[in-house]
C-alpha cells in the first residue's frame, strides 16, 4: 500500500478526474478526529463525487431513494489517496481543520477501468 499526498494546485483536477472514474463505486464515508472519535456517517452508497472550491471539499453519496447526501470539509489542509502496490484505489483522506480528518473507503479496492463504461 502506498499513499499519495496531492499538491493544492492539482486538487481540483485530481478529485475531477476521480469522480468520473469511480461514479457509482460504493464507498462508506467516516469522520475521524475531535471530539467525534471516529464515526461513520454513509456506509456503504454509490459514490456521485468529490468536488473542490473555494468553500473546501464536497463528498457526495446517493441514499437510498435516489437522495443525495453531501460531506463538506471546510478549509481542508491535505488530500491524500490510499492505493494498493498495484494502484488500485484504497481510500481518499482529506484533512480538515483541528485534526479532523474526513475518509472515503472504497468498499472494494479497485482500478478506474472497472467502472469505464466503455470497457467490456
Amino acid at each position: 500500500m502506498h499513499t499519495k499526498l496531492i499538491p493544492i494546485s492539482d486538487w481540483r483536477r485530481t478529485l475531477d478526474d476521480l469522480s468520473r472514474s469511480y461514479d457509482g463505486a460504493i464507498v462508506s464515508v467516516e469522520i475521524l478526529g475531535g471530539e467525534v472519535g471516529a464515526e461513520e456517517e454513509v456506509h456503504e452508497q454509490p459514490l456521485r463525487g468529490i468536488t473542490s472550491d473555494r468553500s473546501g471539499v464536497t463528498i457526495r453519496v446517493e441514499n437510498p431513494g435516489g437522495l443525495h447526501h453531501d460531506h463538506h470539509v471546510a478549509s481542508p489542509k491535505k488530500i491524500r489517496i490510499l492505493e494498493t502496490d498495484e494502484g488500485a484505489l484504497i481510500a481518499v483522506e482529506i484533512q480538515g481543520d483541528e485534526g479532523m480528518h474526513s475518509s472515503v473507503q472504497f468498499r472494494s479496492p479497485s482500478r478506474p477501468e472497472i467502472f469505464d463504461p466503455a470497457v467490456e
